[in-house]
């Protein structure tokens, strides 16, 4: 039963709190319609309830004691009920007000910490807010117009070149997208849409020649040669792990050898940038490069397979060796360029698609029914693996043009795939 009385400072003061453990306690005012106390075991607080668009809603003005007395809290209570009549919810009309003043900054920190993001990606982010649209970090959202979108990103791409205009753009574009589901409803959205569409709607996204480095032929034999002669064997270890696994950089390089089972010879990957896990099986040539740098990491005792004195702990940037032997050989090549160069020649041996798609950790389209009835372990992956690390050697060993057939020695005697210090 609902108690009905009248809503003064004499029936408030005589009513008694809750006791502990008892659930709130409603009276409604006997008159004015929708005014209302709720007791709890702390406070009394004054309400209104009403239907707005046929839904009951509940309002709180405040709790009893200053500023809110039975008498302004009654006025209050009138002009809230009158805006409910009109079909507008306060606390819906308090959020709008305070969403329409949602800076970019205050969207973008939202964004990193909402989103699941490796902490590389929010670093990138975090530099192309910074470098590329800090004047804009105060701005409110809906300041943010398709005519400014329009002339940043030409300015950008006139003065900074079409790359890091697309990148600045696809940015702001997922910070914008996640603030209209964020911030906005479907009957009060945040924006009408998201401004950096219009460079969609008027073609004028910048089209970016897709990178086609990668070790040709002629390039193995000197490039590995190379390599093998770096003064810095962990470097050396990790540029050729990087082109007999196509992994990526921060894969490879943030490999601990919790991740590495040499009994069942092969690597979990968990920090993917798909979030995918990938068990990877090691061909022969890296179960040997890595029981060695096992026993020597025995020795200094850190986790990372790939160690280094750096604040992380492990290789982070490869340059200088790569500039080196590109200086020695005349190949220039990427950390990527070798991804791209495991990728090539896998597709050149005719490998499963499929089992490619799952070498390198790249997901298959939604739409691909049989993909999803395709399960690749780690065994079904070790013969296409051991193919391409094949494939591998024979290029290294190999002058263009002649191919030697298989265990047919060298001219040193030694087998192709093997050679002093470090097996290859």
């Amino acid at each position: 039963m609902i108690d009905r009385i009248k809503i003064s400072k004499r029936t408030v003061d005589a009513i008694p709190l809750q006791s502990s453990g008892q659930p709130p306690k409603f009276y409604r005012d006997s008159e004015l319609r929708g005014f209302g106390l709720k007791v709890t075991e702390h406070n009394k607080i004054f309400i209104v309830e009403r239907r707005v668009n046929g839904k009951p809603k509940r309002v709180t003005i405040g709790a009893y004691g200053a500023p809110w007395t039975p008498d302004n809290a009654r006025s209050k209570a009138q002009q809230l009920l009158a805006e409910m009549a009109g079909g507008e919810l306060p606390t819906e009309k308090k959020r709008q007000e305070r969403v329409k003043g949602i800076t970019l900054g205050e969207a973008f920190r939202q964004y990193v910490q909402v989103r699941d993001l490796t902490p590389k990606t929010i670093k990138e982010y975090q530099r192309t807010v910074d470098l590329y649209l800090a004047d804009w970090a105060d701005r409110p959202l809906a300041s943010i117009t398709r005519e400014k979108v329009s002339e940043r990103f030409s300015n950008l791409a006139e003065e900074r070149g079409a790359a890091t205009a697309n990148v600045v753009m696809r940015a702001l574009r997922a910070i914008l997208n996640f603030a209209l589901h964020q911030y906005g409803t479907a009957e009060r959205p945040l924006l009408r849409e998201n401004p950096v569409l219009t460079l969609s709607h008027t073609r004028a996204w910048k089209r970016i020649p897709r990178r086609q480095g990668c070790l040709r032929p002629a390039d193995f034999g000197p490039w590995v040669a190379a390599v093998q002669e770096l003064d810095n064997a962990t470097l050396r270890d990790y540029l050729l792990f990087l082109l007999f696994t196509g992994l990526r950089r921060e894969e490879a390089a943030s490999l601990t050898w919790e991740q590495v089972d040499l009994a069942n010879r092969m690597v979990t990957i968990t920090n993917t940038k798909n979030h995918d896990p990938l068990e990877l099986p090691l061909p022969e040539f890296m179960m040997d490069l890595l029981t060695q740098r096992r026993e020597e990491a025995g020795q200094a005792g850190s986790p990372f397979v790939f160690s280094s004195s750096g604040v992380k702990g492990y290789v982070q940037e490869p340059r200088k060796a790569l500039g080196a032997v590109a200086k020695k050989t005349g190949v220039s090549v990427t950390i990527h360029d070798l991804r791209r160069t495991f990728m090539t020649i896998a597709d050149s041996l005719d490998i499963s698609a499929y089992a490619l798609k799952r070498l390198v950790n790249h997901r298959t389209d939604r739409g691909d029914v049989t993909a999803g009835y395709i399960v690749s372990g780690v065994e079904r992956l070790r013969e296409p693996m051991e193919r391409i690390a094949e494939e591998i050697l024979r290029y290294a060993d190999e002058p263009p043009g002649r191919p030697r057939a298989a265990g047919e020695h060298s001219a040193d005697g030694g087998q192709r795939g093997e050679r002093s210090g470090v097996p290859l």
